[in-house]
């Protein structure tokens, strides 16, 4: 008797506290039971989620690979990097052998946008890519609270790589660019500011031998490859051009840091050139490779 007095008086206290104190077992969200699309943030139409739906089955059925959208109001106070691979395990997102999964998931109160990859998209979709696609294709539609569309609009952009990466033979729509510039990191525009900077005092310094040249040189180069991996995560095509018309302003102030000619300013000399080197539906049992990328809207 004086037992099941004691287990009741634990029972009650540990009710009493759970009251007082209650335990977020899982903030994750449970996949619905359509699991492609899981709109549990309310923003999307009927007939986007009916698009997302029927294409995503389309594609797991005839390649195995499944894109999965998910969009939430808030993270349980979670960062998305953390949420997206909690929530893509748990899904199971992609087949279990080839682990071709791929998660859109957009958080509504904290404004961002992550795409999570398998392991087996990774070699298609790596993290700078996927951070280009957002931006391209989604992020401007976000920034406009069209949610809705944006989520359309990637899904289309990733469901045309992933399909076309797996062998898919149904048809494929086509998304659209965005209109909006890509922003850039804020330390573009400071690491572009040393390099003035690096530019006006040695200038002022003067050379007046080879060692210091090619020291100079060195440093304005290595501020513009820095610059160039930084800006090829956005855009590949303007990194290349940047570090192109980088170095060569570094040659048209410095000259050659080979040349025998020294003192003050230097111009081109030919015979060197530089290079830079170069019904009920499931997951199949995917789990994430923890890569992907996160936006900000």
């Amino acid at each position: 008797m004086k037992f099941h007095k004691l287990a009741l008086n634990k029972i009650f206290t540990l009710l009493f506290l759970l009251v007082l104190f209650p335990v977020n077992v899982s903030a994750i969200v449970e996949p619905t039971d359509k699991f492609y699309v899981n709109d549990y943030a309310d923003i999307l139409t009927d007939e986007v989620e009916s698009y997302i739906f029927d294409n995503s089955v389309k594609l797991y059925n005839e390649t195995s690979a499944q894109i999965v959208v998910v969009t939430v109001k808030d993270l349980e106070g979670k960062d998305i990097e953390s949420y997206a691979t909690e929530l893509f395990r748990h899904f199971g997102i992609g087949d279990k052998e080839k682990n071709n999964g791929l998660l859109l998931l957009l958080a509504l109160d904290e404004r961002k946008s992550r795409v999570e990859v398998g392991y087996g998209l990774e070699g298609i979709l790596p993290d700078g890519k996927t951070g280009r696609m957002q931006d391209e294709y989604m992020i401007p539609y976000y920034k406009d609270n069209n949610f809705s569309e944006g989520m359309l609009n990637g899904y289309k952009a990733f469901f045309e790589v992933v399909a076309s990466e797996e062998g898919y033979t149904g048809e494929i729509s086509k998304a659209n660019k965005a209109d909006g510039e890509i922003e850039l990191p804020e330390y573009v525009l400071t690491l572009l500011g040393s390099k003035l900077l690096a530019t006006v005092v040695l200038l002022a310094i003067g050379f007046s031998s080879k060692k210091t040249r090619v020291i100079a040189f060195c440093i304005l180069e290595s501020i513009t490859i820095a610059l160039f991996f930084i800006v090829a995560k956005y855009d590949v095509g303007a990194a290349v051009s940047f570090a192109f018309i980088g170095t060569i302003f570094n040659l048209a102030i410095l000259g050659d840091p080979s040349s025998r000619s020294y003192g003050g300013r230097g111009g081109y000399s030919s015979g060197h050139s530089y290079h830079s080197s170069g019904s009920s539906f499931h997951g199949g049992g995917g789990s994430s490779g923890g890569g992907g990328s996160s936006r900000s809207f």
